[in-house]
């Protein structure tokens, strides 16, 4: 086994960063890169006989291809929750702004049939079934709603507009018509190369099984393939009825491995409680494939439309004037707080390490990342407001 572990991985023995990054949680103990396979990233095991394993598989659609990955995800929830329902595994394919991630939680001694219902998750999708024909039915009918309601349409517009034309993880309608098996069927095999994945495993299990494990993952080897260009296709239908105006600001933000965009968007959301009289405000956080996006919404009837823009366009200027070093502190520590919680669990960690990675790569970016979260104050707060305002916002309205 030691031969075909040399032979067929480059491990990293010396992780980067220091003593107290080594000792978080979050560091990883091994890095294995097996030729042609996934990147594996070993960490901890915060339970006692509990694994978990994150397989992340990069996926960047066309325009025209828009839903697609969601639609490999409803396929691969399906395969997976009917094997392991009889086994009391836990399972779960959520979509990303760069791709699809797969997940599942058992039993350390299940650790095995844990990898093989990823190799089963990943693998080619039946796109000739009735449970395509659904999927595509749930893709479409989501899409419709988002397009329906005035809400929907607001925040549509306003990623829209702040995304400068990247697709809608969801599509449109008109896309989900377009999502025929070829198109579906070619999504999967770019896009789910082993050589591309990264797997992030929580498991009391050593490297070599690791690597027995989670050999033949995903598509055959293919030619390289780029998305299709095609334009998305679109069909445009009446704005969405409404007797209220609906109507917000979206700032384009700082990169996603920036704390400051988490930080800002939790003190504005503070800030905003209970400044509507007479109208709902709300403060949303998006993450872009690069950027975070922070979007103020404000909801009311057409007589209090003046008062709500106003409080929508000084939501961020207001939270500035009113934010003091206690309250900064207060936001980095519930959110340093709610990571920490997260990685209490195996399939936390796995979930907060895997994620953090999908930007950039790097093993230790959730370790770098708290490390800079704990960096945050006032000032720099104040900074960053002061530059999202000097950069100014994306509007949208949706009106009766």
């Amino acid at each position: 086994m030691t031969r075909f572990l040399s032979a067929l991985l480059v491990a990293t023995a010396a992780l980067p960063g220091g003593a107290a990054a080594q000792m978080s949680p979050f560091a990883p103990d091994t890095l294995l890169r097996p030729s042609g396979g996934p990147r594996i990233v070993m960490l901890g095991t915060p339970g006692e006989g509990v694994a978990a394993l994150r397989l992340a598989v990069p996926l960047r659609e066309g325009p025209a291809e828009a839903g697609a990955g969601e639609i490999l995800r409803d396929l691969a929830v399906h395969r997976m929750e009917t094997l392991a329902r009889p086994v009391g595994v836990r399972v779960s394919v959520s979509r990303t702004p760069w791709g699809v991630a797969y997940a599942v939680e058992g039993a350390a001694a299940d650790f095995e049939y844990l990898a093989y219902l990823l190799r089963e998750a990943v693998a080619e999708p039946n796109v000739t079934g009735p449970r395509f024909a659904e999927a595509r039915l749930r893709l479409r009918a989501a899409a419709q709603q988002a397009m329906e309601t005035p809400e929907g349409l607001l925040l549509r517009r306003l990623r829209a507009g702040a995304a400068l034309g990247l697709p809608p993880l969801g599509g449109t309608p008109a896309t989900a018509d377009g999502l025929d098996a070829r198109m579906v069927r070619s999504v999967w095999r770019r896009s789910h190369q082993s050589s591309t994945m990264t797997l992030v495993v929580s498991a009391p299990v050593v490297p070599e099984v690791v690597l027995a494990a989670t050999r033949g993952l995903g598509a055959p080897e293919a030619d390289a393939r780029v998305p299709i260009d095609a334009p998305m296709l679109h069909r445009d239908g009446p704005d969405a009825e409404t007797l209220r105006v609906y109507f917000g600001e979206a700032f384009w933000s700082a990169p996603v491995d920036d704390p400051h965009g988490p930080v800002a968007a939790l003190l504005v959301a503070r800030h905003l409680q209970g400044k509507g009289d007479g109208f709902e405000l709300g403060a949303h956080l998006w993450e872009l494939p690069d950027r975070w996006v922070l979007a103020v919404t404000g909801i009311a009837y057409p007589r209090r439309s003046s008062a709500m823009h106003a409080a929508v366009s000084a939501a961020l200027s207001g939270t500035m004037a009113t934010m003091d070093s206690e309250k900064v502190a207060r936001a980095v520590a519930q959110l340093r707080r709610e990571i920490m919680l997260r990685g209490q669990t195996a399939g936390g960690l796995v979930d907060v390490v895997g994620r953090a990675m999908e930007f950039g790569g790097d093993p230790m970016a959730m370790v770098h990342q708290l490390e800079a979260l704990s960096a945050v104050d006032l000032t720099s707060a104040r900074s960053y407001l002061s530059h999202l305002l000097e950069v100014g916002p994306v509007r949208a309205e949706v009106r009766p």
